[in-house]
Parts: structure tokens; C-alpha cells; sequence
């Protein structure tokens, strides 16, 4: 079972100065890159010359196919690189077989020599549960893979924990998440914990974050990495384009958190909140 850095990864763009429209400011981030999502990728059948590299694009295929672009990104390779291990023109050094290990969580031993298993064989209950529920999963409904361990705060900010697994999953139909303003291939699942957002999010709320959502719209609700800090709250451009991050309760007095061009690097968007859940 693959691991995933959900909120500290991968770096996708990088404005340098704030300019005349807001959007160009702030640096963005997915922190979070689910595997499991399912692209196109255009290309004329390739010769895979080893076993190694045989075993290399099945490890992309078994994460959902993804481009080998968006796959590279993950790795922390360049495209070019991915392509030459997984043809076999090139062998992967030590540092590329590390990232395949604590990336996708992939056993070496199988990766060099072909023996055992892709994943070890000491998956924990709920990484077999995911299996299973992924194997059971019916056509028109996405898996989106769920994070116990995460909670982004309605407060001053949940830390980000150092490794995060997936340990459960949710099936929503795609067409629900589709009718949200989603890309339904790109959610996942985690929690809200505190009362800063109340009464739109409660404590312990459910949300759906859409990572595919980074380009920060005025008034929509975001999960955001401030200082390794997770936070889920409001944004609100100013006229002199900085962000804004603010708290739907006014009762309780929470702070505004600013930004602008220098402390863009502080900020990384994670995704925008497409929908939550309360309890009764």
C-alpha cells in the first residue's frame, strides 16, 4: 500500500510578485497527489527491454495509470528520467529506488530482483481494507482514500504529522462530486477539528478537498499549509491583492491571517473544501 506525503510534497507553481491580478501572488502547492487517479496519456507503444523496467511501469499502473508527467512529479524525477526507467535505457540509482520505497511504498527486494511482492507483506489491516474496498468498488462511483490522522483546523492550526497513510476509503458517486464543482478523481478525504469555521464547519466535520483546486477564488473555503500548520478557512483577496484567510465565526474573535509577496512562501494551497459532512 502505497504512502502518501498528502500535505508536504509536491510543488506545482511558483509566482514570484504579486501583479495586477491577485491569482499571480501567492505560491501554490498540492500537497497531497493520490496515486489512484486515472489519465490519458497519448503515446506510441514503447519496448520495455528489461525486467526492471517492466517492473517499474507496472508500478505506475498499479497506482491508477497516471501520466508519467504527474507520475515524475511525485517521484521527484524529471519526465524524461521516468521514461528512461521504465523503457530500460537507464537503471534507476539508489536515491530513485528510496523515492519508489517511500513514495508508493514498494518493497526493493521486489523492485531489484523481481522476488516477494510489489508492497510488503506487512500491510496493516486497514491498507488491506483499502484493497479490498477498491477491488469491490462499482464502475460509476470514485474511491476517495481517507485520512484519519489528518485534521485541518477551524483554530489556530493542526501540525502536519511527518508521514500520513490512507486508512480508509469513502465511495461517492462521480456525478455527486461532479455536480460539487469537483474533479472527483482528485478529492480526498479528511477532518476539521476546532470551532473557527462554525456554523458553516463544525468540529469535527468530514471534508472532501479537491487538490486539483489551488488557484485561490475569492470567498470559497480552502484547506491551507501555513508554516506546516493545517488550516480550513475562508479566502478573501484585498484590492491591494494580498490573501486574506478569515473565519466564518465572528463570535469568537479569531484572527485574520494576511499574506502577500513577502510571505508567500509561508502559504501553500492544498485544495479547495468541495463538501462536508456533520453529524446529526
Amino acid at each position: 500500500m502505497q504512502q502518501h506525503r498528502l500535505l508536504t510534497g509536491l510543488k506545482i507553481a511558483v509566482a514570484k510578485s504579486f501583479g495586477a491580478s491577485p491569482m499571480k501572488g501567492i505560491r501554490q502547492y498540492v500537497g497531497f497527489v493520490n496515486p489512484n487517479i486515472a489519465h490519458t496519456e497519448m503515446a506510441r507503444q514503447e519496448v520495455v527491454k528489461t525486467d526492471l523496467a517492466q517492473r517499474l511501469r507496472d508500478i505506475r499502473s498499479d497506482h491508477g495509470d497516471p501520466s508519467r508527467e504527474f507520475f515524475a512529479q511525485l517521484l521527484g524525477f524529471s519526465s524524461k528520467t521516468l521514461a528512461n526507467y521504465e523503457r530500460g535505457d537507464t537503471q534507476p540509482d539508489a536515491a530513485a529506488l528510496a523515492a519508489y520505497r517511500n513514495q508508493c511504498g514498494i518493497d526493493t527486494n521486489w523492485l531489484v530482483t523481481g522476488d516477494g511482492k510489489m508492497h510488503p507483506d506487512d500491510a496493516s489491516d486497514g491498507e488491506q481494507l483499502v484493497g479490498d474496498q477498491k477491488r469491490n468498488l462499482p464502475q460509476n462511483f470514485v474511491q476517495l482514500p481517507v485520512y484519519n490522522e489528518v485534521m485541518a483546523a477551524a483554530g489556530s492550526g493542526q501540525i502536519v504529522p511527518v508521514t500520513e497513510k490512507a486508512d480508509g476509503i469513502v465511495a461517492f458517486a462521480s456525478s455527486f462530486l461532479s455536480d460539487q464543482g469537483a474533479n472527483p478523481e482528485r478529492c480526498s478525504i479528511i477532518w476539521a477539528r476546532g470551532t473557527s469555521m462554525k456554523p458553516t464547519i463544525p468540529d469535527g466535520a468530514l471534508l472532501v478537498v479537491d487538490h486539483s483546486q489551488t488557484a485561490v477564488e475569492h470567498g470559497c473555503i480552502y484547506v491551507f499549509n501555513v508554516c506546516d500548520r493545517l488550516l480550513v478557512k475562508r479566502a478573501r483577496w484585498r484590492l491591494d491583492g494580498r490573501l486574506e484567510l478569515v473565519s466564518d465565526n465572528i463570535s469568537e474573535d479569531y484572527p485574520v491571517e494576511t499574506f502577500g509577496a513577502d510571505s508567500a512562501d509561508d502559504l501553500r494551497v492544498v485544495g479547495r473544501v468541495v463538501y462536508f459532512g456533520r453529524k446529526p
